[in-house]
């Protein structure tokens, strides 16, 4: 492997926090695409056709598509990728680290009580849910700046000030009519709704992967 561990010892902490940043990089490049349509339905009254078009119906996938291609050719589907590649690479190593982090604590405190190695204890349902959840809280509330200034690049939102859309830009523009609250608008119930979800995605992952080993 990269960091040349023997197969038989398990991963250490670093190493993993690196395999969820790398993979999170190579996912923000397929996300942008994606989002950018998504942001852009959300708040079409933003995207630049649509919006001289004067029409305030939700447009379809197929229209913005339609309409960022024609505008901006095939490069403006990865507007903001910049900000995609900071949540995704930051938020992936959050999201690993936090799960591996939290579950190795609970093991060790465990497996002290217990009298056993850390490896041989099983962590019961309750704490493999509150490590998910930790999980999916820290990938969404360490980099939701980034998201916020990669949607905000996306719509076209601060188009009208003359702001001029770079990640930097835009993100000392937010800070300074907002301040950082502005930077974290939503994020409370987006860990809300992250963190239920992470639990669940992390406990049944490490119990079917007990199941079939």
């Amino acid at each position: 492997t990269l960091f040349r561990i023997p197969e038989d010892q398990e991963l250490p902490l670093n190493a993993l926090v690196s395999a969820g940043a790398f993979s999170g990089g190579v996912t923000s490049l397929v996300l942008t695409p994606i989002e950018l349509v998504k942001c852009r339905m959300q708040a079409p009254v933003q995207a630049s056709t649509l919006a001289a078009a004067g029409s305030m119906a939700q447009p379809s996938p197929f229209a913005v598509i339609k309409d960022v291609f024609r505008s901006e050719g095939l490069l403006g589907f990865w507007r903001g990728q910049f900000g995609t590649f900071l949540r995704e690479t930051g938020g992936s190593a959050a999201w690993f680290g936090g799960w591996e982090a939290s579950t190795l604590f609970f093991k060790t405190r465990l497996a002290k009580a217990e009298g056993k190695p850390a490896q041989d204890v099983t962590l019961p349902v309750t704490q493999q849910m509150a490590s998910g959840a930790l999980a999916g809280i820290s990938y969404n509330f360490l980099f939701y700046p980034a998201d916020t200034i990669k949607s905000k690049i996306q719509t076209g939102e601060l188009s009208h000030s003359g702001v001029k859309p770079t990640f930097s830009n835009v993100g000392r523009e937010l800070y300074r009519t907002h301040g950082l609250k502005g930077l974290y608008r939503g994020c409370g119930i987006t860990c809300m709704r992250s963190a239920p979800s992470s639990a669940l995605i992390f406990t049944i992952v490490a119990n079917l992967k007990a199941f079939f080993e």
